[in-house]
C-alpha cells in the first residue's frame, strides 16, 4: 500500500525546509543539513510499462503489483552523490542473481504422486525464481557517473540506533511499496520502503518480505543511516545489510507453520529478531564518507 508523505512538524524551525512538490503530486522531499531527500510515490505500471520492464529484464514474469515510478533519492550535496531505490533496479538483481525456484505444497504432493509420469514424459522443472527475491541493497551514483559499485567498505561501526529511538521531532516520514504479488494465492511478498527525517539524521529501511505458505518465510533488509554531523565535517552513510529465512516446518517459537503465523513484513521480522542468529543467511555492515 502507498502512503503519503508526512511533515510532522514545520521543517524550518528545525534547519530544514520543503522541497517544491512534482507537478503530479507524487514527489516531495526535504532539504537538511546539505542533504536533498525525496521520495516519489506511483501508480501501479501500465500495460506500456510492463511491456518496457519486461524488455530490459528479459522476461516475463513480473510481481502482480509494479509501482515503476515509486522511489528515494537521497543527494549529497556537496559531493553530488545519489543513494537512490528503485523497482527497476531491484528487479535487475532478480534476475542478475536468481535463487533456486521454491516448491509450494500442493507441488511437491503432486510431483510425489507422478514421479513415473513425470521421467517417461521428461517435464522439466521451474527454473524462475517466481518469487521475485532480491539481493538489492540500494543503487549509489555520482551525478553524470555510472552507478559505484565497490563504494562501500566495511566497518564495524554500525547504525547509532540509540539516536534513532529518540523522541525527537519527525521532519519527514514516508511508506509505500516498490511492488507486491500474491505468488498465484500461493503466499505473498512486497518490498517496502520506510524513511523517516528527524533534526538530527535520516533513515530508510527497504525490506524484502516472503512468506511461501506452509513452506518458507524470508526477509531482506537494507538499512542505510546518516547522523548529521558539524558543517563542514565528511557526511558518513552506514549502510546494513541482513537476510533471513527459514522453512515453516522447522519455525520455533511457539509460531504454527500456517498462513496467520506470519501475516506481515514486520511480525516475520520481530520473529527472526527472537531467534538471531539462527535463521540469519548474510549480515554485512558498510559505510562509505563523502
Amino acid at each position: 500500500m502507498n502512503r503519503g508523505g508526512v511533515f510532522v512538524t514545520t521543517p524550518r524551525s528545525e534547519g530544514a525546509e520543503r522541497m517544491p512538490e512534482s507537478d503530479d503530486g507524487q514527489e516531495r522531499g526535504i532539504r537538511i543539513k546539505g542533504w536533498e531527500i525525496k521520495s516519489r510515490h506511483s501508480s501501479i505500471a501500465s500495460a506500456a510499462t510492463i511491456e518496457q520492464f519486461e524488455e530490459a529484464l528479459q522476461t516475463s514474469t513480473l510481481p502482480e503489483l509494479l509501482f515503476s515510478e515509486a522511489g528515494v533519492d537521497l543527494k549529497h550535496v556537496a559531493s553530488q552523490v545519489h543513494f537512490t531505490f528503485t523497482a527497476l533496479e531491484a528487479l535487475k538483481d532478480w534476475r542478475a542473481h536468481p535463487l533456486p525456484p521454491i516448491q509450494v505444497t500442493v507441488a511437491q504432493d503432486w510431483q510425489r504422486e507422478r514421479m513415473q509420469d513425470i521421467r517417461e514424459l521428461g517435464v522439466k522443472k521451474m527454473e524462475t525464481d517466481w518469487t521475485f527475491t532480491t539481493p538489492y541493497a540500494g543503487t549509489v551514483f555520482r551525478e553524470g557517473c555510472a552507478p559505484e559499485a565497490n563504494v562501500w567498505r566495511d566497518t564495524q561501526v554500525g547504525i547509532d540506533r540509540e539516536l534513532l529511538m529518540r523522541r525527537d521531532p519527525i521532519l519527514f516520514y514516508d511508506e509505500f511499496d516498490l511492488y507486491e504479488s500474491e505468488l498465484d494465492d500461493h503466499g505473498m511478498c512486497n518490498l517496502t520502503i520506510k524513511m523517516r527525517v528527524m533534526p538530527t539524521c535520516w533513515y530508510v529501511l527497504m525490506r524484502y518480505w516472503l512468506r511461501v505458505d506452509n513452506v518458507v518465510i524470508r526477509c531482506n533488509d537494507t538499512r542505510l543511516f546518516c547522523a548529521f554531523g558539524d558543517d563542514g565535517a565528511p557526511a558518513r552513510v552506514v549502510r546494513e545489510v541482513k537476510h533471513c529465512e527459514t522453512r515453516l516446518d522447522t519455525a520455533r517459537m511457539g509460531l504454527k507453520a500456517s498462513i496467520d503465523a506470519h501475516s506481515n513484513p514486520d511480525q516475520t521480522a520481530q520473529f527472526f529478531e527472537s531467534i538471531a542468529p539462527q535463521g540469519m543467511t548474510l549480515f554485512k555492515q558498510q559505510e562509505v564518507v563523502l
